[in-house]
Formats: structure tokens, sequence, C-alpha cells
């Protein structure tokens, strides 16, 4: 009876561990599978069987910049297209002229004409009009081209016209003519094919800036801005009448109007020769500025179409020893900007984003901004290439 028992009991431990021998190395390897396998890559899987995004990666991707490249090489006379829709651009590879999305895809070639070696583009206000400065192997010569965009005709402006401007209308040019005869420099305007034409002003200088003063038939015009030329900023009517200067005895300038004419954001060194700039805001009507505190340069600046509001790079990383804004000019520095919007009226500044966020070295040219005013699209003087801030 004894050894019956005995058997019944070893027959039932052994069936016992055989249980759990297969408990253990069949179910529980199955489970180990099925856990590995949901975790590979470390990604994880959801009931609905997407994937998610480890928390690390998340955090990695917040900390983007809102500054992002629109083009992969360096452009010219990048510029809104009339409908704000597009924009349009000269490639600084072929100088062919391309027409882009906001977001940088190209969408068509507006034209195959390849212009080489540029230098500036100045559009006109319909942008069916161009002039294009080019420049030669040394980089010291220019010519002037007239390119109409609805006939694709390109002519050669001569030799001795410079400092090219649109009238107002868009269907005039404004330039700088010099007479290599009677040594005489004027502010003339003619047909933008260079026929026509008729002078408006004399004056003694060599470079100079001209910009039409919008919503007004005015002229203004002044020397391009150096450091250690004294400044005198003139207006002049389209009939050439009533010539009247409106600013003198500041160093440096340069100017931006306001589209409804009633400003201009001026730029300028605090002396002959300086280091230190300002923005003032002064009117074309007395001449009569006041400082907006804010040290950079009008070519940095763009105005709201309202005319209330100003967007502004300001200029850092700037050398004690650097001359204003010549040394800029003359690409001797570039600066690492920073972004503001400054209410004309009132001079309040608004950054349109902090310094840390900013990814890499930005320093601003040619800056514009989109239809809805909430993206600022600029050039960066640094790879020539156009990049956009998302305000």
């Amino acid at each position: 009876m004894t050894k019956k028992i005995f058997a019944i009991s070893t027959l039932i431990l052994v069936l016992v561990v055989g249980a759990i021998f297969v408990y253990n190395f069949a179910f529980k390897k199955s489970s180990s599978q099925k856990t590995a396998e949901s975790t590979g890559n470390g990604q994880k899987t959801s009931v609905e069987g997407k994937t998610s995004t480890p928390e690390k990666e998340k955090t990695d991707s917040s900390k983007e910049t809102p500054i992002v490249s629109v083009t992969d090489e360096s452009v010219f006379g990048a510029t809104l297209s009339p409908d704000g829709e597009y924009i349009y651009l000269f490639l600084g590879s072929n100088g062919q002229l391309n027409q882009i999305d906001l977001d940088g895809k190209l969408e068509k070639v507006l034209s195959t004409e390849k212009f080489q070696n540029l230098k500036k583009i100045i559009w006109n206000k319909s942008k069916d009009r161009v002039i294009i400065e080019t420049k030669d192997a040394s980089g010291k010569f220019s010519k002037l081209l007239y390119y109409d965009l609805t006939n694709k005709s390109v002519i050669t402006l001569k030799n001795n016209i410079d400092s090219v401007a649109w009238s107002s209308l868009g269907d005039k040019i404004i330039y700088k003519y010099y007479d290599s005869k009677t040594k005489k420099r004027t502010v003339s305007l003619s047909d933008p094919n260079g026929k026509n034409w008729r002078d408006l002003a004399n004056f003694d200088y060599y470079n100079t800036e001209i910009s039409p003063l919008p919503v007004s038939s005015d002229i203004s015009y002044w020397p391009s801005p150096n450091a250690f030329t004294a400044t005198s900023v003139n207006l002049v009517s389209f009939s050439g009448k009533d010539k009247k200067e409106i600013l003198k005895d500041r160093f440096g300038v340069n100017i931006l109007w306001s589209p409804n004419g009633q400003w201009g954001v001026v730029s300028y060194t605090d002396q002959k020769g300086g280091h230190k700039t300002d923005l003032a805001l002064m009117s074309p009507r007395d001449g009569q500025s006041q400082s907006l505190g804010f040290p950079s340069f009008a070519s940095k600046c763009v105005w709201s179409a309202d005319s209330k509001f100003i967007f502004c790079a300001m200029p850092g990383n700037i050398p004690e020893s650097a001359v204003l804004p010549n040394d800029w000019q003359e690409e001797k520095i570039e600066t690492s900007d920073t972004f503001w919007k400054i209410e004309a009226v009132s001079g309040k500044k608004t950054r349109l984003i902090d310094a840390e966020k900013i990814s890499g070295s930005f320093d601003v040219l040619n800056p514009f901004l989109s239809k809805d005013e909430k993206t600022l699209f600029f050039v960066n003087k640094a790879d020539g290439k156009l990049y956009k801030l998302t305000l």
C-alpha cells in the first residue's frame, strides 16, 4: 500500500514539474517576443496601431528656428508679385528670372534670358519692367540694361547713366547723368529706354541716391551713404521746379520713404567717420526729424502698407573700429542681426523673435513683407539666399 501511494505521489510531482517547464519555455517566451516587437526602434505602438515619436524627439523639434531658407542658391531682386501670391527673383547662378511660391517652390520660368554678373535689380511698381545693373569681371565697372518682361526686349542704356530709380507710376526712369564734356551732373528723367529725356536739377557730388516721394510729384536725391560726406537731401518737382533742401550736415545718410509719403526713416552716423548709427523719423515737408533710438541702416528696414510700422533688422557683432556705414557697404564686415517692429509715431519697439531662437547669423538685405504682413522676407548678405521669418 505504501509503495502504491509513493508511486502516485511521484507521478503527480512529475506532472507538476512538467507543467511549470512548459509554461516557462513556451507561453512566457511568446509573450516576451511580443513585448520586444512592440518596443522596437525606441517607438511605442498605440491601441490604434499608430506609432508615436519618443518624448526626446518632440522636445528637439520644438526648438526649430522660425527663420527658414526659401532658396538653395543666391538670388537678386527678390520681390513680391503684384497679386502678392508669388515671388519674382533672378538666380545668381545664371541670371534666369523665376516665379516661386512663398515657400520657395518653382512655379514657372518667367524668362530664359541669361543675365550674367548681376549687381542690382530695380523693379517698377507694376513689376513688368526692370532695370538690371551688371558688373564686369573686375567688379569696378557697371552697365545698365532695361528689360521689358512683356515683349522680352533688352536695351543697354548709355554709359554715362547711373543711380537709376523708377517714377512713382513706373513708366519713367529717373537717373544721374554725367556730361563728360561739361563735367556737369544732373538728375534727369526719360522713358525707360533713355529717350525723351530732360534734366531736372544740377548737383556737384559723385555717387547719388534717387527716390521719388510716394503720393507726390516730388523727387528726392542725396549723396550715397558715406561716413565722410556731409549730406544735403534735396527735393525737386517732376517738372524740374521748386527745388528745396530738407536736410543737411548729416553723415552717412540714407532714406526710406513711407508708402503714404508722410514720413521718411533716415539712417545716419553720429559724426564724420563715425561708428555709431541711428534711425530717425523725418518729415519731407520741413525736414524736421526725431530720433527713434534704434541703431540700424535704412536699407535694413521696410514699411508696413499703412505707414504705421517699420520692420527693421538691428545689426550686431560690429567691431568697435568699424566706420559705418562704409565698412558694411564695402563688405569689410558682416553683421549678426536681430529683428524688430517699430511703431513710427511713438517709437515703441517690439522684438519679432527672441535672440536665442535665431539659429545662425543673418546680415539682412532688401527686406519685404508678404501681402498679409505675417511673413518677413530678406536676403542674407552672407550667402545671398532668400529667407523668411514668420511673424
